[in-house]
């Protein structure tokens, strides 16, 4: 028998084997085979934190036309190119329900909200997002309306909820619980809330509280303001038509002349300050009033500055336009109700029979986009130049997939000098 070289016959080598109980190596097929596959479920929070922290800027940081629609899931914002026709960015409020379900069930809520950044008639004033892009702005509601409702902010790097109310509330012998609402950031990056339905109040990133003063201009004593914007330390109620110098605001008022009385503005000074709302008197400032002419008089619902003089004014008959207001109208000197007749400037858009159902600045500030129709379904989206004003262009209807409660982002409000406003 041939042995192999150097080694043991092949027979004395298999009866060694089974005599020391050794067995053989295994084959190399065998050790070549895969092992089973685990699925890996994917973790849902962490999902919608990166999917949040990665979206939701990306539409507000988008260039051209932002719309917002809702439905009873949640809101969704799409950012699209300037045409108004591909969406470019889109966010919805559904990416956070699994964060906002936990949110709430830990603060023993009902529902955990996060607002809109567009707003169906005004601007939205706060921003639901931090200048930074790394928190969220959330309301915990309950179930009853008598029941405190809780503010804080979601971080979406760790996925942390903080909870503001809670903190502050007083536990043990002697409790205190608050009801705070409308949270937001302001440009600095402070967290803004409302305490009681009576005091603002703002927070840094170590959630210190520090009460805040609200402006007397554009106040009224029913707190129907859900919508605000921070001037300097003021929050003011009347986001979209505060001055670019930070001094007053262009406030909805009714103007009598003669025997008639005309939709027009009055300049209110916004360092008219009360801590809280019910120190407020029940005689507000006098400021002065403005009407617009054109040959006749006419109605303006004041929307925004275009700069600082240019007011754009929405009239009666859904007709667009502009008017040039001298900022030093604005006094704090007046001591009776007195008025002011000012000139119409550029016409922006004729009057129509058709609705207008809602109007945004471009977020250059070049252009003024309008969505007009009987409905969402076959509403039109057209454009106006603000720097040379004409027939507006029509751009295409309303998007399909924005068309639920369609609005566009407002874009109103220009940076404002806090130098006037901030004492």
């Amino acid at each position: 028998m041939r042995s192999r070289r150097g080694g043991w016959p092949v027979t004395a080598v298999a009866i060694l084997l089974a005599a020391t109980g050794c067995s053989a190596a295994p084959r190399p097929a065998a050790l070549s085979q895969p092992s089973p596959r685990v699925s890996v479920t994917p973790d849902a929070r962490k999902t919608a934190l990166a999917e949040t922290a990665k979206r939701l800027p990306a539409v507000l940081a988008a260039q051209g036309p932002v719309a917002c629609s809702w439905n009873e899931d949640g809101w969704r914002a799409t950012a699209y190119d300037d045409a108004f026709r591909t969406p470019v960015a889109d966010f919805s409020s559904v990416t956070l329900a699994p964060l906002l379900t936990e949110i709430a069930a830990k603060a023993g809520g009902e529902k955990a909200v996060v607002q809109s950044p567009c707003d169906e008639e005004v601007d939205p004033g706060v921003n639901p997002i931090s200048p930074d892009g790394r928190r969220i702005a959330v309301q915990v509601d309950f179930p009853s309306d008598s029941d405190p409702t809780h503010v804080g902010w979601l971080d979406l790097g760790t996925g942390t909820f903080v909870d503001l109310t809670d903190r502050s509330n007083k536990k043990g012998y002697v409790k205190e619980t608050f009801s705070d609402e409308n949270p937001g950031f302001a440009p600095d990056g402070s967290f803004w809330f409302l305490r009681d339905s009576q005091q603002f109040f703002s927070a840094g990133p170590d959630g210190r509280l520090t009460p805040r003063r609200v402006s007397l201009a554009c106040f009224n004593n029913r707190h129907e303001s859900t919508f605000y914007r921070v001037v300097g330390s003021v929050a003011v109620l009347c986001p979209g038509t505060i001055h670019p110098s930070g001094r007053f605001a262009a406030n909805p008022s009714r103007v009598a002349v003669g025997w008639n009385l005309f939709q027009g503005a009055e300049l209110e000074l916004l360092a008219n300050t009360v801590e809280r709302y019910e120190d407020a008197p029940l005689q507000l400032p006098f400021g002065m009033r403005i009407v617009m002419r054109d040959g006749g008089l006419r109605h303006c619902d004041p929307l925004a500055w275009l700069n600082a003089t240019d007011l754009l004014c929405l009239g009666g008959s859904n007709d667009l336009y502009t008017a040039r207001v001298n900022p030093g109208l604005a006094r704090d000197d007046i001591d009776h109700i007195q008025h002011t007749e000012v000139k119409v400037k550029n016409k922006m858009a004729p009057e129509t029979e058709t609705p207008i159902i809602s109007v945004a600045v471009s977020r250059d500030r070049r252009s003024l986009i309008i969505a007009a129709g009987e409905n969402n379904d076959t509403a039109k989206l057209y454009r106006v130049s603000l720097a040379s004003p004409s027939d507006p262009v029509e751009l295409g209807p309303i998007p399909a997939e924005s068309r639920e409660h369609f609005t566009l982002l407002s874009n109103w409000q220009l940076p404002v000098r806090v130098d006037a406003a901030s004492h």
